[in-house]
């Protein structure tokens, strides 16, 4: 799966991703998803650090 950070745009309509609760059985967590073409995308690592500064709680171990 690709790795995509939340804002970029979806590679297939260029519109805005959007962070979503991952409905894969094999990703837990969150994805980079895009409403319109209904894609999903591994979030980049980048973004799970800039999580970790707004919820200490669910930083990955």
């Amino acid at each position: 799966m690709l790795e995509k950070k939340i804002g970029e745009p979806c590679p297939t309509c260029e519109t805005p991703l959007q962070r979503r609760r991952s409905t894969f059985r094999t990703i837990v967590g969150d994805v980079a998803y895009c409403a319109r073409c209904c894609s999903s995308f591994e979030l980049a690592r980048d973004d799970e650090n800039g999580l970790a500064a707004l919820a200490p709680e669910f930083v990955p171990i």
